[in-house]
C-alpha cells in the first residue's frame, strides 16, 4: 500500500510530464546533455549517477525519472516516517509533505536537486527518531548514511537537519533524565555515526575547505546583499508570519514569473489557520491521551515544535526586524550559513513538522470518535467523514500542483535550428568553444511551453562543444562574477559594433558564436559586419558565426 499510494501521489502531479519533450524550470534548463562532474563537489556522485543514466536512456528521460522519483520518494518517506498510525494518518502525512506551496514554487524554478534532497528529509528524520529511541551503533550508521545522502543531493538542507538532530537529542536526554546508560549508548551511536558521515564526506569537505570548488568560491562571495535579495517575502493581506506558516514566502513569488498557488486556493489563509490548529491538537494530544504509544512520543513532539519555531525564525531572516540582527551576525561569523541566503529553504523543516503533527491530530480525533459507544451509525459516518476530510484538506491546499501543475509546466522541444547549429559545430575538428547570445544568464525562451518561460541559458547543456554563457543573474544588488570570460564578453557586448569581437573572442578560445533568436537578439545584428567573423548559416531559430582569427592556445 505505501508504494501504490506514493506512486499515485507522484503521478497525479507529474503524470502529464511523461509526454515527449524536455522539462524546463528557471534553474533547470532542459538539459539535452547531462555532463559528468569535473570537480569533487558535494553533488558530484549524484551528477555522475544522472550522467550514467542519461547515457542509457537520454537526458530527457533522466530528468523525468528525477522529478517523478523525487516526488515518489518524498511521499513514501513522509508516509513511513510517521512514528505511529495506520493508512489514513500516513497518507495525510505524505500529502501534506508533497502537495504544498514549497514544492510548487521550487518546481517552477527548476530546483530539482533541492527537491531531491527535500524528498529524503523525512527518511533522515525517521532515523534521528529511531536512534534516539534505542541508541545503537548500527542506527548511528543508518543516520550517517542519511546525512551523507542529503549532503550529496543538496547542501542547503544540512543545516535544518542538524538543527532537528540537535534539538531532538537534547529533548530525548531530558525525557530520560540524563540516564547514564542511555547517554553512553547515545554517545557511541552519535559518535560513530558522525565520524562515518565526516569520513564519507571528505571527498568534498577537503576541497571545499581549501576553497577549490565552485560551491566554496560562490559562498565566499555571498554577503549581506544576498540576504536581502533572496530573503523571504510577506503577503500583502496577512503579513509575513502567516505567509511563512503556510509554506509560502519563496523570494521568487515577488518576481511574478509564475502565478502564486494562492490563485488555486480561495481562502488559503483560513486553511493555514486550520492546519495550525490541527498541528496544535496533534502536539497536545500526546500529553492527554491514554494510549502509551502516543504518550511515548512526547519528547519527539517537543523537539519538533521547538525545531520548527527556530526554523521559522531563521526563515524570516532579514525580513523580520527583530530577527535580522541575529541572522546578519550569524551570516558574518559562521560561513556555512551563507549557503542559506535563500532563507525560504528553512520551510522544508516546517513541512516535516506539519507532516508529523497534523496526522497525530487526526488520530486523536478518530480515537475520540471511536470511543462513542452509542449511536453506532453516527459514529461510523463520522469516522468516514473525518477520514475523507483529513485527505481532502491537504489536497485542496496543494491542488495547484495537480495535473502537471495545471499545465503550467509542459514538456517542450528545442527548435530544429539548434540541432543544425550543433551538427555544424560538432563536425569542425578545430579547437575552441562557442559563445551563446543573447548575453543573459536567464532569458525568456519562445519554445518553452511553461507559464514561466524565463530559463537559465540552456546552451551549455545542449551544444556538444563547451559553450560560454553569461553568469550575471541581473539581480539588483548582486554583482556579476569577476571572471576573465565574463569581463571579456561583457566588454564586447557593452562596446557593441565598436568592439573588436574577433580578437576578443579568440583570446578566450571562442571559435563559434551562436545567436538564438530570442529576447533582444536583434541587438547583435552588427555581428554580420564584424571583421574576423563569418556567418556560417541562419538556421531559422539561431544564427551561427565562426571566428576566422586563429584561436589562442591558452586563456589568460
Amino acid at each position: 500500500m505505501p508504494y501504490l499510494w506514493s506512486g499515485a501521489v507522484a503521478l497525479i502531479i507529474a503524470g502529464p510530464w511523461l509526454a515527449p519533450g524536455y522539462l524546463f524550470g528557471t534553474d533547470w534548463p532542459g538539459p539535452r546533455i547531462l555532463h559528468w562532474p569535473t570537480q569533487l563537489s558535494s553533488s558530484a556522485p549524484f551528477e555522475a549517477l544522472l550522467a550514467a543514466i542519461s547515457t542509457a536512456v537520454s537526458a530527457e528521460i533522466t530528468a523525468k525519472i528525477l522529478v517523478l522519483g523525487s516526488l515518489f520518494v518524498a511521499a513514501l518517506a513522509a508516509y513511513t516516517a510517521l512514528p505511529y498510525g495506520d493508512f489514513v494518518p500516513r497518507a495525510v502525512a505524505s500529502l501534506i509533505y508533497v502537495v504544498n506551496p514549497f514544492v510548487y514554487g521550487r518546481l517552477h524554478y527548476g530546483q530539482l536537486f533541492l527537491i531531491a534532497g527535500y524528498a529524503v528529509l523525512p527518511w533522515v528524520a525517521q532515523r534521528i527518531y529511531r536512534l534516539l529511541v534505542v541508541p545503537t551503533i548500527w542506527r548511528g550508521l543508518s543516520l550517517a548514511a542519511g546525512i551523507v545522502v542529503v549532503g550529496i543531493l543538496t547542501l542547503h538542507l544540512l543545516l535544518p537537519l542538524v538543527l532537528l538532530l540537535g534539538v531532538a537529542t537534547i529533548s530525548s536526554m531530558l525525557y530520560r533524565r540524563f540516564n547514564l546508560a542511555y547517554l553512553v549508548r547515545l554517545a557511541a551511536g552519535l559518535g560513530v555515526g558522525g565520524a562515518v558521515a565526516l569520513l564519507l564526506s571528505t571527498y568534498w569537505l577537503i576541497p571545499y575547505a581549501a576553497g577549490r570548488t565552485d560551491e566554496s568560491r560562490a559562498i565566499a562571495q555571498f554577503g549581506a546583499r544576498d540576504l536581502v535579495a533572496f530573503g523571504v517575502v510577506s503577503d500583502p493581506s496577512v503579513g509575513l508570519a502567516r505567509n511563512l506558516l503556510g509554506l509560502y514566502g519563496f523570494w521568487a513569488e515577488n518576481v511574478h514569473r509564475f502565478p502564486s498557488m494562492k490563485v488555486f486556493v480561495p481562502h488559503w489563509d483560513l486553511v493555514v489557520l486550520c492546519m495550525l490548529a490541527l498541528a496544535c491538537i496533534g502536539a497536545l494530544s500526546v500529553f492527554v491521551v491514554r494510549n502509551e504509544s502516543l504518550r511515548s512520543l512526547r519528547w519527539w513532539v517537543v523537539a519538533l515544535v521547538i525545531a520548527g519555531l527556530i526554523g521559522l525564525m531563521l526563515e524570516a531572516g532579514v525580513a523580520e526586524p527583530r530577527v535580522a540582527p541575529f541572522v546578519r551576525r550569524l551570516d558574518a561569523v559562521f560561513p556555512p550559513y551563507r549557503g542559506m541566503r535563500d532563507s525560504g529553504k528553512w520551510a522544508s523543516l516546517l513541512a516535516v513538522v506539519y507532516a508529523q503533527l497534523i496526522p497525530l491530530a487526526w488520530i486523536a480525533i478518530r480515537d475520540r470518535l471511536k470511543s462513542w459507544r452509542k449511536w453506532r451509525v453516527v459514529r461510523e459516518t463520522s469516522l468516514a467523514l473525518t477520514a475523507g476530510l483529513a485527505l481532502a484538506l491537504p489536497l485542496y491546499y496543494g491542488n495547484g500542483l495537480l495535473f502537471g501543475m495545471h499545465r503550467q509546466i509542459q514538456p517542450s522541444q528545442y527548435p530544429a535550428g539548434w540541432y543544425a547549429a550543433d551538427r555544424a559545430m560538432s563536425s569542425d575538428r578545430g579547437q575552441g568553444r562557442a559563445l551563446f547570445l543573447p548575453w543573459h544568464q536567464y532569458l525568456r525562451l519562445s519554445f518553452v511551453r511553461n507559464v514561466n518561460s524565463i530559463i537559465a541559458s540552456p546552451a551549455p547543456e545542449f551544444f556538444s562543444i563547451p559553450t560560454l554563457v553569461s553568469a550575471d543573474p541581473e539581480v539588483p544588488g548582486i554583482p556579476a562574477p569577476d571572471t576573465p570570460d565574463q569581463r571579456t564578453i561583457q566588454s564586447l557586448v557593452n562596446a557593441g559594433s565598436a568592439g573588436d569581437w574577433a580578437r576578443g573572442l579568440a583570446s578566450r578560445d571562442v571559435r563559434y558564436v551562436v545567436v538564438a533568436k530570442e529576447l533582444d537578439w536583434q541587438n547583435y545584428g552588427y555581428l554580420d559586419r564584424q571583421a574576423g567573423l563569418k556567418k556560417v548559416a541562419d538556421y531559422g531559430s539561431v544564427v551561427l558565426y565562426r571566428v576566422e582569427m586563429p584561436i589562442a592556445v591558452t586563456r589568460k
